[in-house]
């Protein structure tokens, strides 16, 4: 596991022992600045309902830049190597994850922590009834329907293009010329994929053998209200949070 600080943990909380090795590695201290800000840049506008795909762009240019600083430590890398490992677990949202695995010449297991359509990775699309991420369309499309979500098709795949595209300098720098990965084609190369989704929420799509839904796997059992709690909880008005967004400066 590789955590990008040396305290992921909010204070007064123990961490967990780890039955796994952890190896912790700092940026240095100018791009953990720029990452922070186009981190919160980009988690205020998704808050605010806004989808600003330059503040995405920005972010996993930053993401490139750290996937460089990470491929240059070679006492990491040699530390990872000389473990030898089998099957390599990487998780999709983090590009450089792909880069490690074929770095280290191992398959590997991609988790997709959300659900499908976020990421085009090899899965077949037919565009009459599959609608794209974002078109806010279902699977019963008219004609009109289906002109709009092919041209969304388009735009969808320019814009993972261009996302992939900011990792070009980073594979240029760490990969000899002639065996330089595309890492589209990268995606296509997992083992297996295990989707946090599942049946009941995602619309009928054709599914590769690899693939794998896996949406509740962390869920605990449910348990009943406590007897003491019942009256405060049935008959007082409640406000009800999910959870709340902390700077990440706050957490280290």
């Amino acid at each position: 596991m590789l955590p990008q600080s040396e305290n992921l943990l909010i204070p007064d909380i123990k961490e967990e022992e780890k039955s796994y090795q952890v190896i912790r590695w700092v940026l240095p201290e100018d791009y953990q600045k720029r990452m922070i800000k186009h981190f919160n840049s980009y988690i205020e506008t998704a808050l605010d309902g806004r989808d600003e795909f330059e503040g995405l762009l920005k972010l996993m240019e930053i993401f490139g830049i750290q996937c460089h600083y990470l491929l240059s430590r070679k006492d990491i890398m040699d530390s990872l190597k000389n473990e030898n490992f089998d099957l390599v677990f990487v998780e999709a949202f983090d590009f450089c994850s792909f880069l490690i695995a074929e770095k280290l010449v191992k398959p590997f297991v991609a988790i997709l922590p959300t659900r499908f359509g976020s990421l085009e990775f090899g899965l077949p699309s037919p565009l009459s009834y599959v609608p794209v991420f974002h078109s806010l369309l279902t699977d019963h499309m008219d004609f009109w329907g289906r002109v709009k979500n092919f041209l969304m098709f388009f735009s969808f795949s320019r814009n993972q293009w261009v996302l992939l595209s900011t990792f070009d300098n980073t594979i240029k720098e760490h990969f000899p010329e002639g065996s330089r990965p595309v890492l589209s084609h990268l995606l296509l190369k997992a083992e297996l994929w295990f989707v946090n989704s599942d049946f009941a929420f995602d619309f009928a799509r054709p599914l590769l053998p690899n693939t794998v839904y896996v949406g509740g796997l962390m869920e605990k059992p449910i348990k009943p209200v406590p007897q003491n709690g019942q009256p405060a909880l049935f008959t007082t008005h409640s406000l009800f949070s999910s959870g709340v967004y902390l700077e990440p400066l706050r957490l280290l």
